[in-house]
């Protein structure tokens, strides 16, 4: 077992953080189907928006940092970087949901939702596989 550096913990958090906005916008809800007032909740799109924005800053940071630990495991900061581009792909889609929310309803159709929807599960499937591998150092 290697001592677990605190950039892992920090990008352990970021991922508990990422997880909760994920299920939010993803994870079925009678809530989020059902047009009724008083029972709807719509997505708040501009609000994941900024969470991720964060979580982006916050992983790029612990990135830098991990690189420069030379005796860290060199998985480390490829899991990190999987995270990274997962998590700024749903940002970069949250924008544009919120966009659309507002009432650009041209400028993101569902074939391009689709498409970004297919390359996030892709993302997603690649930075799990490396978290089962970072999982083997702590």
């Amino acid at each position: 077992m290697v001592p677990v550096p605190d950039e892992m913990l920090e990008a352990h958090a970021i991922l508990s953080q990422y997880v909760a906005v994920h299920d939010e916008i993803f994870k079925f809800s009678w809530r989020k189907l059902l047009p009724i007032p008083g029972i709807f909740k719509p997505i708040d799109y501009g609000r994941h928006h900024s969470q991720l924005a964060s979580m982006s800053t916050r992983l790029e940071r612990v990135l830098e940092s991990l690189r420069r630990i030379s005796d860290a495991p060199a998985i480390f900061p490829v899991y990190v970087a999987a995270l990274l581009d997962t998590v700024a792909h749903l940002r970069d889609m949250c924008q544009k949901l919120y966009e659309k929310s507002q009432g650009d309803f041209v400028s993101y159709p569902m074939e391009a939702y689709q498409r970004d929807v297919d390359t996030y599960h892709e993302l997603m499937n690649s930075y799990r596989s490396l978290g089962a591998q970072v999982n083997q150092y702590v």
